[in-house]
C-alpha cells in the first residue's frame, strides 16, 4: 500500500503553470493574532490549514509540501514563513481580511470578486480515494452500478468540495475535517468518504494503528485536487513575491532539488522516474 502511496504522490505533481486569477478589495476588519510569527515578527506570513503527512508539525521539517515551499521561498529570496492553523476559515480571513502576502490551500472558495486580487500558483495535484469502513460494510462498497448504486447511502465531505453529483444521486452529505471524517467513517455516521491516500495511512497510522485493515480503498479514484499557493495582490509584496516565486520552483525543478525533497520524504525508485518523465512533458 505505501508503494502505491508513493507511485499516486509522485505522478500527482504537476510542473509549475501561474493561475492568475483576480480578486476584490477586502474590507477592513480586526481580530486576534496568535500566529506563529509572533515569534519571527519581522517576516511575512503564508498561512494555511494543517495538512499531515503534507503539512504539519508532526512530520520532519513539517512534511513534504512545507519543505518544498520553504525551499523555493529561500530560493527566491522571500522573507516569509508559513503559519499553520487548524481551520480553514482562520486562513481565510488572515488572506482576505488582512492583506498576508499569501496562502496555502486546495478547496478555497473564493467569489469572483475576491478572485480579482489573488494570484493562483499551482504546487501539487492531490490524487484521491474513495474509502469505507468494513465493520459497516462486510460485504464491501464498489461502483459497479455507478453513484447510483449509493442511493441511499451518507457521503462523507471535506468542506470546500463539490458534492451536487452526490445530493443528485439521492446520497445525504455530512461534513468535517480529514481526521473528523475517519471517526465517522468508523462510527458509521457517514459510508465512505474520498481523501488523499497518504494522509488517510498517516492518520490511521498515528491514531487508529489498530483499525488499520478496517479502513478499505475502493478500485475507484475519487478524482484529482490541486494544492495551490495564493498570493496576494493586496499586500505590498505580493505581485512580486508570486513572480519570483514561480521562476525559484521551476529552476527548483528544473535541476532536480524539487525531486531530492520528494525522494527525502516518500523514497526514490520507479516510481520517481515516473514522475520525471510525466513532469518533463510540461516544461
Amino acid at each position: 500500500m505505501r508503494r502505491l502511496n508513493r507511485y499516486m504522490f509522485f505522478r500527482s505533481f504537476l510542473a509549475v503553470t501561474a493561475l492568475l486569477l483576480i480578486w476584490p478589495a477586502p474590507a477592513s476588519a480586526t481580530g486576534p493574532r496568535v500566529t506563529t510569527a509572533l515569534f519571527s515578527p519581522d517576516k511575512n506570513e503564508i498561512h494555511t490549514v494543517d495538512f499531515p503527512p503534507y503539512i504539519s508539525s508532526e512530520v520532519i521539517d513539517g512534511g513534504v509540501i512545507s519543505e518544498i515551499i520553504n525551499s523555493v521561498l529561500s530560493a527566491a529570496e522571500i522573507d516569509a514563513v508559513i503559519t499553520r492553523h487548524p481551520v480553514q476559515r482562520m486562513v481565510r480571513y488572515y488572506l482576505l481580511q488582512e492583506h498576508a502576502i499569501a496562502a496555502v490551500g486546495r478547496r478555497m472558495i473564493f467569489t469572483a470578486e475576491e478572485k480579482k486580487d489573488l494570484i493562483f500558483i499551482p504546487v501539487t495535484a492531490l490524487e484521491e480515494k474513495y474509502y469505507y469502513y468494513k465493520p459497516t460494510h462486510p460485504k464491501g462498497l464498489n461502483w459497479g452500478k455507478g453513484i447510483s448504486g449509493f442511493n441511499g447511502l451518507i457521503y462523507g465531505s471535506q468542506h470546500g468540495e463539490n458534492v451536487d453529483e452526490y445530493k443528485k444521486a439521492g446520497i445525504q452529505v455530512k461534513y468535517g475535517r480529514s481526521m473528523a471524517l475517519l471517526k465517522k467513517l468508523k462510527r458509521g455516521s457517514v459510508d465512505f468518504v474520498a481523501l488523499p491516500s497518504l494522509t488517510v495511512e498517516w492518520l490511521i497510522n498515528r491514531y487508529m494503528g489498530e483499525e488499520k485493515e478496517n479502513f478499505v480503498a475502493m478500485d475507484k479514484d475519487a478524482g484529482t485536487e490541486m494544492l495551490y499557493i495564493i498570493f496576494n495582490r493586496k499586500h505590498a509584496e505580493g505581485t512580486e513575491a508570486a513572480g519570483k516565486f514561480k521562476k525559484a520552483l521551476s529552476e527548483m525543478i528544473a535541476d532536480g532539488r524539487y525531486q531530492q525533497i520528494i525522494e527525502k520524504h516518500l523514497g526514490s525508485g520507479d516510481a520517481g522516474k515516473i514522475y520525471l518523465r510525466r513532469l518533463e512533458t510540461f516544461q
